[in-house]
C-alpha cells in the first residue's frame, strides 16, 4: 500500500518562500551591478549570495516534500522523504494513537504551514519523529513502536490501522530492523554534522569578510602606487596601475575558498578528519589573505 500526505499546502508555502529569497537575490543584484565598488556594494553582493543559498534550501525542502510519501507491506512501514528514507519493522509497531488523543507539540527542524518534519516532543509519549503535513491535530497519526516514535499524516487514519493490522496477522516475509536508508550517505552525513558545517560556515564567513576588509580599506587608497609586501622591502611586489588592481586579491581568495570548500565536502566521502583538515586549512587561507592585506596597504 501506498500513502501520500496532503501537500499543497505545504509546497505553495515553501514555493513563496524560495520565491522570496530569489526576490531578494534579484533586488540585491540589481542594486548592486554597475556600482562603484564599495562598502555597501560588498554588502549588498554578500547578501546576494546568502539569500540565493537560501532559495536553495527551500527549493530542496519543497522537493522533500513532494516526495513525502508511506508504505506499507507486510515487512514494514517505509518512510520517503527526499533522499532519506525510515524503515520501521511492522511487528514493532504497537500501537496507533491519533493526534486528538494527545495533542500536537512545536516541531523543531523543517516546519511551516502545511510541513513539518523533524523531531517533537510528547509528555504521555515521549520524543516523537515527525514525517507530517498537518494543519491540525485531526491530521496527525503517531506510529508507536518498541524504539521510536513517529508522527505521520493520512486522509484516513482508521482504515489505515486495518491495513497495519491485517499485515501483522500475515506475518513477515524477511527480517526487518529500523535503520534510515539514504543516497550518497556520507554527503548527507555531512549536513547533519555539526562540526563539519561549523567549518565549512566558519571558512565561508572568512571568505567574506576579505572582502568586507578590501571593501573598507579601498575607498582611502590612492589612484595608484606601488604595493610592498613585506611592508619593510625595498623593491615593490607588483607596480599597480590603479587601485582596481587590488580586488584581484580577495577575487583569488575566493576562488581557493570555492575549491577547498568542494574539495572538503568530497573528501567528507571518504575520510572526515580529512575533510575538516581541508576546512580549517580554508579558513586559515581568509585568514592570511586578510592579514597580508592589511600589512601591504598598512602604510598608504
Amino acid at each position: 500500500m501506498f500513502y501520500q500526505p496532503p501537500r499543497t499546502l505545504g509546497l505553495l508555502t515553501g514555493a513563496l518562500l524560495a520565491a522570496w529569497g530569489i526576490g531578494i537575490t534579484i533586488i540585491l543584484g540589481i542594486f548592486a551591478f554597475g556600482r562603484p565598488f564599495d562598502i555597501v556594494t560588498t554588502v549588498a553582493y554578500i547578501g546576494m549570495a546568502v539569500s540565493a543559498g537560501v532559495s536553495l534550501v527551500f527549493l530542496y525542502w519543497c522537493y522533500a516534500l513532494a516526495t513525502l510519501s508511506y508504505a506499507l507491506d507486510r515487512n514494514g512501514l517505509v518512510i520517503h522523504w527526499g533522499p532519506l528514507s525510515q524503515v520501521v519493522p511492522l511487528g514493532a509497531i504497537e500501537r496507533l494513537v491519533p493526534g486528538t488523543s494527545v495533542g500536537v507539540p512545536r516541531v523543531g527542524g523543517v516546519s511551516w504551514l502545511g510541513y513539518h518534519v523533524g523531531r517533537g516532543f510528547i509528555d504521555r509519549i515521549g520524543e516523537v519523529l515527525f514525517y507530517s503535513t498537518h494543519q491540525s491535530e485531526e491530521q496527525v497519526l503517531y506510529v508507536m513502536t518498541s524504539e521510536r516514535n513517529y508522527a505521520i499524516s493520512v486522509s484516513d487514519p482508521a482504515a489505515f490501522a486495518r491495513e497495519i493490522q491485517v499485515r501483522q496477522d500475515l506475518g513477515p516475509t524477511a527480517t526487518v530492523t529500523h535503520h534510515v536508508e539514504r543516497t550518497l550517505p556520507a554527503l548527507q552525513g555531512f549536513w547533519t554534522d555539526r562540526r563539519g558545517m561549523t567549518l565549512a560556515l566558519l571558512a565561508a564567513a572568512l571568505g567574506a569578510l576579505v572582502w568586507l576588509v578590501v571593501a573598507w580599506r579601498y575607498g582611502s587608497l590612492p589612484q595608484s602606487f606601488e604595493l610592498y609586501f613585506p611592508p619593510s622591502q625595498s623593491s615593490p611586489l607588483v607596480e599597480l596601475v590603479g587601485r582596481s588592481a587590488v580586488l584581484e586579491l580577495p577575487r583569488v581568495a575566493s576562488i581557493l575558498l570555492g575549491f577547498n570548500l568542494v574539495l572538503g565536502v568530497g573528501l567528507y566521502l571518504w575520510d572526515r578528519a580529512a575533510a575538516y583538515a581541508v576546512f580549517v586549512a580554508a579558513a586559515l587561507i581568509q585568514v592570511g589573505f586578510i592579514v597580508a592585506f592589511l600589512l601591504a596597504t598598512s602604510d598608504l
